[in-house]
């Protein structure tokens, strides 16, 4: 693991704590908007702080919000990367077949 993606220790303690902060004294986003659907994102905002939160249309349903780490979120976008390509070396494949 590079230097740069470790985690500070003052991090790892202070985050816990400022989240049990946020949730128990932040906005509890009780008051959702409806679905908002913009250049192929679904999501709704809390009406109270303004935070988005993606929306699943096929289950009609909050996603869950994970904090990735930075590696896992590389990996992630490498794979969307190579999935892309894999229709286009389809595609060059079968053209060229008799």
């Amino acid at each position: 693991m590079a230097p740069s993606e470790r985690t500070p220790l003052w991090n790892s303690v202070t985050h816990p704590f400022a989240n049990a902060l946020e949730f128990a004294f932040g906005c509890h986003h009780a008051k959702l908007s409806r679905v908002f659907t913009i250049e192929g994102r679904s999501y709704k905002v809390c009406c109270e702080c303004g935070a988005t939160f993606d929306y699943s249309l096929r289950t009609m349903s909050l996603m869950p919000h994970r904090k990735l780490f930075a590696a896992l979120r590389r990996l992630r976008a490498r794979r969307r990367h190579d999935r892309r390509k894999l229709p286009d070396r389809a595609a060059g494949q079968t053209s060229s077949q008799p």
